[in-house]
């Protein structure tokens, strides 16, 4: 009995003491294994975990994939914190800068949003905290990079209180110069008024090119903005500039030129008739903007057009305005306004008619660009004053 007792027992512990032990042995063998691979597999992770601020550095500028993604952020802390217990050291300044570089731009689009609005204010605390021209730079421009999966509003505010209380110095400044283009790729409005107010002063004129580029780029996300420039009445200093910035800019579209045209046509033909003096100054960019006008056949501006002719006229009787002026704005208004304009081109003719008439002398261009003016018009009206004007002569 008891030997039958024994040899059930044995058997019964001897099996259930193999079976654990097996197990164990093999999830313990498993977990180290495990252990070893992530340990073989993450020797840059353990590098700047273990390394100084040298071999962090080179850590992060060895990874990539999800390597790159994982230290790039343990970089970027670092200096966070470390930055006011090391003040302007080298050496962090080289980690903070391969940190920004190695950020991939997938790993950041896969962020949530909290986690990405994070990112974006640890990119204005490095630019605030980092006086390094390189580290300033290389955020920017990984800021404009990546400006579809960023929150970019802190990156703009930032910006606009950088460049608005830079001072203005001589030579080479790239900060400055990239912060005018990652605010032409990221700004809004407010950053549209930076720019031209920086435009005005003059304050860096080796980058006018970027700042023209940059303010030509926010024009259509600031159209109240640009409005404003043009309603505040200074053609040589506001009206001017901004028109020859945008028109001259193969972005921005035709629509959008022929309404800053428009707008520019109204406030000089305003202007224009509150002065004193009408200056050489404001008739050619009229005539500019009008051709501006004519060339996207803007009809919207059909009242514009019509105004300017009757002004054109007074303009062009005081001497302010050439024949070869005059002639554009005749025909404008009769391929702007044909039907407003017929009876308005035909007075002027039959004026000139009487002109003649009594001896005096007339401008035969004129004369003949508002006979072919009426004539492409064609209406009855206009038919009549040409046979009338052709029997007398």
């Amino acid at each position: 009995m008891n030997r039958c007792f024994n040899r059930c027992f044995n058997r019964c512990f001897n099996r259930c003491f193999n079976r654990c032990f097996n197990r164990c042995f093999i999830r313990t063998i498993i977990a180290l294994a495990c252990t070893s691979c992530f340990a073989s597999s993450a020797p840059l992770r353990i590098q700047f975990v273990k390394g100084n601020i040298v071999d962090k550095t080179a850590a992060v500028r060895e990874s990539s994939g999800e390597d790159a993604a994982f230290l790039s952020k343990e970089a970027i802390d670092f200096a966070l914190e470390h930055k006011v217990l090391l003040g302007n050291d080298r050496d962090l300044d080289t980690l903070a800068l391969a940190g920004v570089l190695a950020l991939p731009a997938n790993s950041v689009a896969s962020l949530d949003y909290g986690e990405r609005e994070a990112l974006s204010e640890k990119f204005v605390k490095l630019f605030s905290l980092f006086p390094s021209d390189t580290v300033r730079i290389a955020i920017l421009n990984k800021a404009a990079a990546l400006r579809d999966s960023l929150p970019t509003e802190p990156c703009i505010v930032l910006l606009n209180d950088y460049l608005a209380n830079a001072v203005s110095s001589a030579g080479e400044n790239g900060v400055v110069k990239a912060a005018v283009r990652t605010l032409g790729e990221i700004g809004d409005s407010r950053s549209f008024s930076v720019l031209f107010t920086a435009r005005r002063q003059q304050k860096w004129p080796e980058y006018g090119k970027d700042i023209d580029e940059a303010i030509a780029l926010l024009a259509d996300k600031s159209l109240p903005q640009v409005i404003a420039v043009i309603r505040e009445g200074n053609v040589k200093n506001g009206i001017r500039p901004l028109f020859e910035v945008l028109i001259k800019n193969e972005k921005i579209s035709a629509s959008f030129k022929s309404e800053i045209a428009e707008n520019v046509l109204s406030e000089t033909i305003y202007i224009a008739n509150n002065a004193s003096s009408i200056t050489r100054e404001t008739v050619s960019l009229q005539v500019d903007a009008l051709d501006v006008i004519v060339q996207n056949k803007w009809t919207r501006s059909a009242p514009a057009v019509l105004s300017f002719f009757d002004l054109a006229e007074r303009e062009y009787k005081a001497g302010v305005m050439t024949d070869g002026e005059f002639v554009k704005a005749i025909n404008a208004a009769a391929e702007i306004a044909p039907v407003d304009a017929s009876s308005r081109l035909a007075s002027y003719l039959a004026a000139l008619n009487r002109q003649t008439e009594s001896g005096a002398k007339v401008s035969e261009t004129i004369a003949l660009a508002l006979i072919g003016a009426l004539g492409r018009i064609g209406n009855k009206s206009s038919f009549d004053t040409l046979l009338y004007v052709t029997y007398v002569n």
